[in-house]
């Protein structure tokens, strides 16, 4: 009999543990491509704020779908080949976001559900920035890779690491080497790959519906 009375303790006991545990909040599933619908003119401002070139043109731009994450919402990226800029935007939580924009020295490629934009930065410097995908958002700080060429050493070139929101200040490295170890241990399983390999690009005037008078039959 006693040994009755303490499995059913136990059991209260238990469950009364999971009652008082809270449950994780689920993720939201956001219809992306009814929100970039009705967010248009914010998508463009957000674009336009950021457009590394002056020719840059986003209603002469094309766009395409993309899960970086793989979490079923997808991503926006939008390119202007014409000025060779690009953008990559996020609807998480119905919060529109702009990840990074591309110009004619730095392009977005993909490792997981890691972004990097890299490319010359000019006198021999090569410069990374890295942006992690999670739940259709970039979750921070934003880490950049230096990689400089360094005249008279004896290694000739040297690697600085930074989170893009903190360039200014002192930031150690502890905090940001979890960060690329993570980065080398997908390198080890895939390839950084280009946004815009393999594709299928569309009109951006399908995206806002409104079709320019050249397109008009």
């Amino acid at each position: 009999m006693k040994k009755y009375l303490i499995i059913a303790a136990a059991i209260v006991f238990a469950l009364s543990g999971c009652k008082n545990t809270p449950a994780e909040t689920p993720v939201k599933k956001v219809d992306a491509q009814k929100f970039f619908k009705e967010n248009i003119e914010k998508v463009e401002t957000l674009c336009m704020e950021e457009r590394a070139s002056d020719e840059a043109e986003f209603f002469g731009a094309t766009y395409t779908y993309v899960d970086i994450d793989k979490d079923g919402v997808d991503e926006l990226y939008v390119r202007d080949d014409a000025s060779d800029s690009g953008w990559l935007l996020c609807c998480g939580a119905d919060t529109l976001q702009l990840v990074a924009a591309e110009n004619f020295k730095l392009h977005l490629s993909q490792l997981g559900n890691i972004l990097m934009l890299a490319g010359s930065a000019g006198t021999g410097t090569f410069y990374s920035g890295y942006y992690e995908i999670v739940n259709s958002s970039c979750v921070g700080p934003d880490f950049f890779e230096l990689n400089e060429f360094v005249w008279g050493t004896e290694d000739s070139t040297r690697t600085v690491y930074h989170p893009v929101t903190d360039f200014d200040g002192d930031y150690p490295e502890e905090k940001t080497r979890p960060f690329f170890d993570k980065v080398n241990e997908l390198k080890k399983t895939a390839d950084w790959e280009l946004l815009n390999e393999g594709k299928t690009f569309k009109p951006i005037w399908e995206l806002n519906g409104k079709i320019p008078e050249d397109e008009q039959e």
